[in-house]
Parts: C-alpha cells; structure tokens; sequence
C-alpha cells in the first residue's frame, strides 16, 4: 500500500519556513521588493533610497526597519547618514531567482 500523506518527510525543516515565511511576507510589500533590489548592487543611504522609490521619510524609514529588524537589511552609520545594504543571502538568491524567472517567462512569450 501506499504512503499516508502525513507519512510523508518533507525537506524543509520547520524553523527555517518559519523564518523564510517572514520575510516572503515582509517583501511581499512591491515597495520593500523595489527597495531590496535598488540595494542588491550598492549600499545607499536612506535619502536616496527615498528619492529612487519616491516615497516620502516616514515610508521609507518604516521599511527600512521592519526589514532590518527580519535581518534582511544591515545598517551602518557614517556621521549623520545611515548606508543600508543587504544583509541576508537568503534575499540575494530570492533576488536572483525572480530575475531568473522573469527572464524566463519573457523568453516564453516571444
């Protein structure tokens, strides 16, 4: 007979999809996703982080701690500016694997 479905092993261990589900979660925001990819190239400051999404400081400080606080941005101080950059691999290969399927799918539709 066959396996029950609850007999079945699954490969992600239970700790680490409860820590990968916080941060889908948190850049399932597109402005958080807008916001990773600006910095997936080059550190930048808060300023221009806000200047390239177009949102207003409030917003954009916001996001940048809610994705700090998940590990997904580092911060460093440089006198009055704080430089964000990414802080987890994690965010590099998502990054990667959603250019990697956008060129994919463009691929399919021509």
């Amino acid at each position: 007979m066959g396996k029950h479905l609850l007999e079945f092993e699954t490969v992600l261990d239970a700790t680490f999809v409860q820590d990968v589900s916080k941060v889908i979660k948190c850049l399932g925001h597109p402005d958080r996703l807008r916001i990773v990819e600006l910095l997936r190239n080059t550190p930048l400051k808060v300023k221009d982080i806000q200047a390239m999404v177009g949102l207003s400081q409030a917003v954009t400080s916001q996001h940048l701690r809610q994705m700090y606080h998940l590990g997904i941005l580092r911060s460093e101080r440089e006198g009055q500016n704080v430089i964000y950059s990414i802080g987890s691999p994690l965010v590099e290969k998502m990054l990667n694997c959603l250019e990697e399927t956008q060129n994919m799918l463009k691929e399919d539709l021509r």
